[in-house]
């Protein structure tokens, strides 16, 4: 597969959802600490073009360099963390930890948040979790072999 068909996969658009609510989470820490992109880039030990292009979400940031450039706002590496969460939690699960007195719009939050795929392997399972359930219990069959009196 070249790259162009895979801008329509699923894990493309995935990967560019990520690069770019990490980018705009560095960005504002970097807006909110009162720091230029030039002064954090030198402080994280990249260009300040590559920053940029991480702040725009249009390159991917690698483990050393988020906590490089974390190290470099003062930002404590599981706030920075917990702000990407944040971004990416889809509204829908937000709304289900709330409703969760609701089981029903509970369930219809999660089924939203699923595939085609992972949904219908959810449906054929829950089935058939339904149909072992409803189904007697089963008699052993077999002889019975009656015990003689002197083998007690």
């Amino acid at each position: 597969m070249d790259y162009a068909e895979s801008e329509h996969t699923p894990n493309h658009a995935r990967a560019g959802s990520l690069r770019r609510v990490q980018g705009s989470v560095l960005r504002r820490h970097r807006e909110l600490a009162g720091r230029s992109l030039a002064d954090v880039a030198a402080a994280a030990h990249c260009s300040p073009a590559h920053l940029s292009e991480v702040e725009r979400g249009r390159k991917d940031v690698s483990a050393e360099r988020l906590v490089g450039i974390a190290a470099a706002l003062d930002l404590p590496l599981h706030l920075l963390y917990g702000d990407f969460a944040e971004q990416l939690t889809p509204q829908s699960l937000t709304d289900a930890r709330a409703s969760e007195a609701d089981p029903r719009a509970q369930l219809q939050l999660a089924a939203a948040a699923l595939n085609a795929d992972a949904l219908r392997t959810v449906a054929q399972f829950s089935t058939y979790l339904a149909s072992t359930a409803a189904l007697p219990a089963r008699r052993r069959i077999g002889f019975a072999v009656p015990m003689r009196e002197g083998s007690r």
